[in-house]
């Protein structure tokens, strides 16, 4: 791509920001995806707006948006673009420290940070399996079927990176009328809420990116004395109209996008069920699923190939034997079946012998309600049947199994006088644990309330299929 070539040899003109930030944002917008919260979305802009409008100066115009993630995250991309993830927000007590983080955000854009760091991985961490055929799947039909996740990476800004966007973020937030001291209090919370989940699986989150240290939180304490803000003007009124704005958001994993129990993943909205050996590693993406096997020879993806009925099948299959006969010299060969679920399928399998290991790879097609699903497969020859069974396993998802599926939502609750937070939380019937909830609120397990505080609680309930449609690409901020 000329603009990372670029942006490779020197520090291209802000031009070139514009271009890679649209370029990203629409990559963010597939592959992480935008929360279904118009209201909450408007607002995190309206507070963005405010903070950005306070540069004496700027190259960019920004956007600002609530992206559809459970880690407590926040990224730039170059050129304007801002992201919050909903389990940052989840975590947040105040527009003030909304504004700490989005100010941290638009300084690395301003001072161009982003456009040095960015970097685009094939999430499965895939070896370079062996064989002429299968190296090229990988890097063609599988790797576009699964996608390249975006990583907003800023895992890659250097110390002296990191602190110059404290240092010029604090004042951009006061001259806003927000709290200089609020950027070090939600980074504090935030620490202490990792810290009660450091046995669960994480992806990369703000925390990797802008590592939080008792240091770093004192030396944000430390400046914040010598800031005078502005006088306020928030957004919201009030910390607790704040709050209340939170009420109802997602949190942890997202059930439209799919669940993974044992060795099975279920898809309430679209609707099909689909099981993988045991032992494989399962990981689950915005539009795919993948499964690895635990020696790393063996990968499955599967994911929507199209629209399309069964009558499309044979036309489909025909075309991958064909480029696989006319760039490879391999003999495919096709079949035509059913799952398991007596969903319509066309299967292509051919083995690769060119490398060290004959490796065996298959691609199936499978259609339900409408909609043409494929499974590319590759393994060893002796893991043949593995990638039958699981191409096999896929069918539709029974009433019982969706009923099964549910989800967490915040609830802003008023504690009563006298009451604790464990207490709090049996009467609203919140899901988690003790330690995770008084880190999400920032208090401690046994402080009792005076009454009236707010006080975050997840709770439990069945997972609605909101029959979303596939969002577009957000326009380029104006110039």
């Amino acid at each position: 791509m000329p603009l990372l070539l670029a942006a490779c040899v020197g520090l291209p003109s802000p031009e070139v920001d514009r271009e890679l930030g649209a370029q990203t944002a629409r990559t963010v917008q597939q592959e992480i995806g935008l929360i279904d919260d118009k209201a909450l979305g408007q607002y995190l802009d309206r507070v963005g707006q405010r903070v950005a409008a306070a540069l004496p100066t700027r190259q960019f115009s920004y956007r600002f948006a609530v992206v559809d993630q459970l880690e407590p995250n926040a990224f730039a991309v170059p050129g304007g673009y801002v992201y919050v993830s909903r389990g940052l927000l989840a975590l947040a007590q105040s527009e003030d420290e909304l504004a700490g983080v989005i100010a941290h955000e638009i300084q690395h854009v301003e001072r161009r940070h982003s456009v040095k760091q960015m970097r685009k991985e094939f999430g499965l961490g895939l070896l370079a399996l062996p064989g002429q055929l299968v190296g090229g799947i990988v890097s063609e039909d599988l790797a576009e079927l699964a996608g390249k996740p975006f990583e907003a990476v800023a895992a890659g800004y250097s110390r002296d990176q990191e602190r110059e966007a404290d240092t010029l973020g604090q004042p951009l937030a006061a001259a806003a009328g927000y709290d200089p001291k609020a950027m070090a209090l939600i980074l504090d919370r935030m620490e202490r809420f990792i810290a009660t989940l450091t046995s669960e699986k994480r992806a990369p989150s703000f925390f990797d990116s802008h590592p939080t240290t008792p240091e770093r939180v004192g030396t944000l304490m430390q400046r914040a004395a010598t800031i005078e803000p502005a006088p306020p003007s928030p957004v919201a009124a009030s910390d607790a109209a704040f709050l209340r704005r939170l009420d109802g958001l997602l949190v942890g994993e997202d059930p439209a996008e799919g669940v993974v129990r044992d060795e099975a993943f279920l898809h309430p909205d679209l609707g099909f069920r689909l099981a993988f050996p045991k032992g494989w590693a399962v990981e689950n993406a915005r539009t795919t699923v993948a499964a690895m096997a635990p020696d790393k020879k063996g990968v499955v993806v599967f994911g929507i190939a199209g629209k399309g009925d069964a009558a499309d099948l044979p036309k489909i299959a025909a075309g991958f034997s064909d480029k696989l006969a006319r760039k490879y010299g391999a003999r495919p060969v096709q079949s035509k079946g059913s799952t398991a679920g007596g969903l319509p399928a066309y299967t292509v399998s051919v083995t690769d012998p060119s490398g060290a290991e004959p490796m065996h790879l298959q691609s199936q097609w499978v259609v339900l309600r409408g909609t043409v699903y494929q499974m590319i497969g590759i393994g060893p020859v002796s893991q043949r049947p593995l990638l039958k069974a699981m191409a096999d396993s896929l069918r539709p998802l029974t009433d019982a199994e969706r009923a099964s599926i549910t989800e967490l939502r915040l609830r802003i609750t008023p504690a009563r006088a006298g009451e604790d937070l464990a207490a709090l939380s049996k009467r609203s019937q919140g899901a988690l644990a003790l330690p995770v909830l008084a880190a999400m609120n920032g208090v401690a397990e046994g402080a009792r309330f005076r009454g009236s505080e707010l006080l975050k609680v997840a709770v439990r309930s069945p997972h609605k299929s909101p029959n979303k449609s596939p969002q577009e690409p957000p326009p380029k901020p104006a110039r």
